[in-house]
């Protein structure tokens, strides 16, 4: 047998695309909504995280380039708070310049990561039923990108996204985490209840990009990689295998 190249990724990638898929799924649905009415909470956020980030980085990542720039990355997720609050102490720097820092990154951190789990999703080799949970993933991650996204609206226009009744978000910043995460699923999912409502017209034209997104996703490419699940099952020689 042959030792994966450099570009393929290991055969236990399939399995942690299952691991990551209930690590954020316990992120989003149990921990981000409960840290914000419990700050013990808050530990099985960032345990998760780091769980999340250490399997990505570890498994997903087989490309040299990509993972030192992951791991860049996530050392600037980790030392920039710390840093962020040396700096509004000593230096002045704005509070809501050093949260939009952290957010960012985050943004550019997640973003990466879904990037590599829909190659591997979407790559050549049978489509398992790891893959499929794979493919909710990403859809799952969508949904917390675009979440990060409207709080850096939020964070640079205050009132942009705002609840049914026009009051503003709670503090501390995890509720507003929680809403935005709640209103980015709910959005995505195109429920629509209607309880936060978006102002700017940034952040309607994200709500509408998501939407279309939520609706298209399910409908084409996970339907696609169903079909090809299903193909598969029926051939188990292996040799229909093709990308989705």
């Amino acid at each position: 047998m042959t030792a994966p190249s450099a570009s393929t990724p290991p055969p236990h990638a399939d399995r942690a695309l299952s691991a990551l898929l209930i690590v954020q799924a316990v992120s989003l649905f149990v921990a981000i909504p409960l840290s914000a009415q419990h700050p013990g909470w808050h530990v099985v956020l960032d345990a998760g995280h780091l769980v999340f980030a250490a399997v990505s980085v570890a498994v997903l990542a087989h490309n040299r380039m990509m993972r030192a720039l992951l791991l860049a990355v996530l050392a600037a997720l980790a030392v920039g708070p710390i840093l962020g609050e040396q700096a509004v102490a000593s230096r002045g720097l704005a509070a809501v310049t050093m949260h939009e820092s952290i957010a960012l990154t985050a943004f550019v951190f997640n973003g990466l990561v879904t990037a590599l789990i829909a190659r591997h999703v979407f790559g050549p080799g049978r489509v398992t039923g790891h893959r499929l949970q794979g493919a909710v993933l990403v859809y799952l991650n969508v949904a917390q990108l675009f979440a990060i996204a409207y709080g850096l609206i939020e964070t640079r226009a205050p009132g942009a996204i705002v609840m049914s009744d026009g009051l503003r978000f709670a503090n501390p910043a995890s509720a507003r985490t929680a809403a935005l995460t709640y209103f980015s699923l709910v959005t995505i999912t195109t429920t629509g209840f209607g309880d936060i409502v978006p102002m700017h017209p940034i952040a309607r034209s994200l709500v509408n990009l998501e939407s279309v997104f939520g609706h298209l996703f399910p409908a084409t490419l996970l339907a696609r990689l169903v079909a090809l699940h299903l193909a598969h099952a029926d051939d188990p020689s292996g040799k229909g295998d093709v990308g989705a």
